[in-house]
């Protein structure tokens, strides 16, 4: 079934965007993905994906009305639009801002059986990926975390994608995460990502690459290929 994934976190910085950079490299050469940044404030997606340009398979689409909230029949619009094109998996990157605003759709304008009737008349899949990091990131983090869960838990699969970097000498957090997704029963699943360390030369090399918008061949050392295959294993 055509799969929607939403990238998302209200806090920034979280990773939202390196994840999609990395569901990006591991769908390089599969046609039958795109990815979209919704993110109007930074466009981090629009710079790191340049290596997607030329395929045509990267989209920046704003969704904000001229006070600066999202418009909600805009993202259906918009949403609408991307299930009727030919792209099995569609990749959108929110950006802190639409993602703090998204729990709002459910509780002001639509309940989320109503989103899920949507999802059905388009007969598509939507998937929330919640990103997780740690440091004074976590706390705030951790509550979005919550609250999406609260309210798609059982009606759209969720998963909780950890950034592993910044959890460096605090496995206590990692396994709280994984004890209250078992509490979730079912409802919510976990993986990790990101375990780049930037204070080594190949770390250093991956950012490079990174904010550079280049694809899997451009990283030329074996060591910055390795840590990028086990990486895209992991999605």
């Amino acid at each position: 079934m055509k799969t929607i994934y939403f990238n998302i976190q209200s806090k920034g910085g979280a990773g939202k965007s390196m994840l999609t950079y990395f569901q990006a490299l591991k769908h390089e050469d599969d046609g039958t993905s795109c990815f979209v940044d919704l993110d109007s404030s930074t466009k981090t997606s629009t710079r790191q994906l340049k290596f997607l340009h030329e395929q045509q398979r990267l989209f920046e689409i704003d969704i904000y009305d001229n006070l600066k909230k999202i418009e909600r029949e805009k993202l259906f619009e918009v949403l609408d639009l991307l299930g009727s094109t030919s792209f099995e998996e569609i990749f959108i990157d929110f950006g802190a801002p639409e993602s703090e605003q998204l729990p709002s759709l459910f509780n002001i304008d639509f309940t989320i059986d109503e989103f899920k009737e949507f999802e059905a008349s388009l007969d598509l899949k939507f998937v929330f990926n919640v990103i997780i990091a740690g440091g004074p990131a976590y706390v705030p983090c951790f509550e979005y975390l919550k609250t999406i869960v609260q309210l798609a838990g059982g009606y759209f699969e969720t998963w909780c994608y950890i950034n592993e970097h910044t959890f460096a000498g605090h496995a206590d957090l990692i396994e709280e995460i994984t004890q209250f997704s078992k509490l979730t029963k079912g409802n919510l699943k976990v993986k990790g990502f990101g375990n780049i360390q930037t204070d080594r030369s190949s770390g250093q090399a991956i950012i490079r690459y990174i904010t550079q918008g280049k694809g899997l061949r451009a990283f030329e050392t074996f060591t910055s290929r390795t840590i990028m295959k086990r990486e895209l294993a992991k999605l």
